[in-house]
């Protein structure tokens, strides 16, 4: 493990390499702004991490980094963004940006993207929207590249990590958000693992054989990922694989049309629209205290509300900087170098 790097210095780095991979310098400064926000909230499968994977997809020709997305289709409180394929992250922004205005005029709002590559942390967009005194909602289908969850009781890919976002403003007590894969782990988690050498947890993989496997360096011979909570999960995978996909204007992987990319589905709810004298975040805020006062259970030291560990991540991050392994810090110098940038090291 490297000594913590600042966040700074590598949203600097992280910029300079987009922007000598082709991206407008707007763009490159968004899209690594974003990454290092997830790195600083903890979530390192996909923050810089993905910086190797997205230059190799621009030089294949799969992100396209100087297109910015529009708008195809308004209908009332709804809407279809297209991202031409740049980068997932800004056409995320400009849905969430879009959800906001449109619940703001009508009280409620759905907006699907499409052509859209990886959009990266959920999180980020539907606490945008919860910044906004609205409730985010976000669906993802994970088909990046035909798969790697398997359905419950099979060994073959066959769903996306098919992420989901819930986010709600409260009073004081902060915006509570929830932001999951119905995988029983996201596909960048184990992509962590394996740059890290580390295992993944019991019960997330099974090996070609359909064998449990904790080895994360299978990944690629066959492995696949198992839902989370079982059935459960396996059938939100599937609902996952339906909704944003469909709306967005994609083909699920069953299709021969189908297309790699992250189709999403983002809804804004305006509390206000529904009973103006409910005082919602004062209600929110009311129960995330009673969640936090709960007595912990034996072997816990106490309750955590979703989102916490991310909010203490930060803290520490933005303060202490941010780790990286060795492997991910060595793809970042070694995709400087390729673009002919100069390197000053790791702060």
């Amino acid at each position: 493990m490297t000594q913590p790097i600042q966040a700074e210095s590598l949203q600097r780095l992280c910029c300079d390499i987009f922007d000598a991979a082709g991206a407008p310098k707007d763009i490159a400064s968004a899209v690594a702004e974003s990454l290092v926000l997830t790195n600083l909230f903890g979530h390192d499968s996909h923050g810089v991490l993905r910086v190797k994977q997205y230059v190799s997809m621009i030089n294949d020709g799969m992100i396209k980094p100087r297109e910015r997305p529009r708008v195809k289709r308004r209908f009332g409180a709804t809407a279809m963004v297209t991202g031409g394929y740049g980068f997932g992250q800004i056409g995320a922004r400009c849905t969430a940006e879009l959800a906001i205005e449109l619940a703001q005029q009508h009280g409620i709002s759905a907006v699907s993207l499409g052509q859209c590559t990886h959009i990266g942390r959920l999180g980020e967009y539907t606490g945008m929207i919860a910044a906004e005194n609205l409730i985010g909602i976000c669906f993802t289908s994970g088909t990046m590249f035909r798969g790697w969850v398997t359905p419950f009781g099979g060994r073959e890919r066959v769903f996306g990590t098919n992420p989901m976002s819930f986010a709600v403003p409260s009073d004081d007590s902060g915006t509570l958000l929830l932001d999951f894969a119905t995988a029983g782990a996201a596909h960048g988690k184990i992509v962590l693992a394996r740059a890290k050498g580390t295992p993944v947890p019991t019960g997330m993989m099974l090996d070609k054989y359909g064998r449990p496997t904790t080895d994360a360096s299978v990944l690629d011979e066959g492995a696949v990922l198992l839902p989370m909570g079982a059935h459960k999960g396996s059938g939100l995978a599937m609902m996952m694989e339906i909704i944003p996909t469909l709306l967005a204007g994609h083909r699920p992987i069953t299709s021969p049309d189908f297309h790699f990319g992250n189709p999403t589905l983002m809804m804004a709810l305006d509390p206000r629209a529904f009973d103006e004298d409910s005082d919602f975040r004062r209600h929110v805020g009311a129960l995330m205290r009673r969640v936090k006062a709960a007595a912990p259970a034996e072997g816990f030291d106490e309750v955590l509300l979703p989102g916490e560990p991310e909010t203490r991540s930060y803290r520490d991050r933005a303060k202490n900087g941010i780790p990286l392994p060795d492997a991910v810090w060595d793809d970042l110098r070694g995709v400087a170098r390729d673009l002919g940038l100069a390197f000053a090291g790791n702060t």
